[in-house]
């Protein structure tokens, strides 16, 4: 049964957070086979924040179970070379860690994250927010620690069919970065893992691809 649409639209509004005028900052900079990719200014680093807008086919238990698969994340997450699950503190609390892989000069990066993952069955809903931990454990020497990330995945039914993901990730990558990379990273790398989930979505749902 489909969701109103002016409730549909209140509730995105509500579980995005933050003033109008803060939401009006974003520019979109891509809008590719269905996958809208936007950025604004940090508060928090030289690297933009990126929201990422699109449907996916499936529902939220599906979602929610690829995001808890910590250790698969290196099959869809652009440049994740390994990803693995260190503790799970609850049923919907979890820490894990992810070395994410960079073109040459730059070092790779690591981070350990706490993951939130808080799901409305009534209203079909679905919130998780991953926040890194720069202190949980040690530095590696010849890897640079992510010293801020945080991401926050918004997700609302549209159907029974289809579900709409509204991710935004704020990240200062630390150390020093050329400005290519950081442009890389703010189209490509969210372009190409989205794609990749949404592949991973339409597996678990061969009819009701979008």
């Amino acid at each position: 049964m489909k969701i109103n649409r002016a409730l549909y639209v209140c509730l995105e509004l509500l579980l995005m957070g933050g003033s109008l005028s803060a939401q009006n900052n974003w520019i979109l900079k891509r809008d590719k086979e269905g996958i809208k990719i936007s950025t604004r200014r940090s508060d928090r680093s030289r690297f933009n924040d990126i929201k990422v807008e699109m449907d996916l086919p499936g529902n939220i238990g599906q979602l929610t179970a690829i995001l808890v698969d910590v250790n698969k994340y290196s099959q869809w997450s652009y440049s994740t070379k390994k990803s693995v699950l260190i503790k799970k503190i609850t049923p919907n609390k979890l820490i894990y860690y992810s070395e994410i892989s960079a073109p040459w000069p730059v070092t790779n990066r690591d981070l350990y994250a706490i993951m939130e993952i808080n799901t409305d069955s009534v209203l079909h809903l679905l919130k998780v927010v991953s926040v890194g931990d720069k202190n949980y454990q040690p530095p590696i020497s010849d890897l640079v620690r992510i010293p801020y990330s945080k991401g926050v995945w918004n997700i609302t039914t549209v159907s029974n069919k289809v579900i709409h993901l509204n991710y935004v990730l704020e990240v200062d990558p630390g150390g020093s970065v050329p400005a290519w990379i950081l442009n890389l990273f703010s189209t490509k790398a969210p372009l190409e893992t989205f794609k990749n989930l949404r592949d991973k979505m339409a597996l678990l749902n061969p009819a009701g691809k979008i």
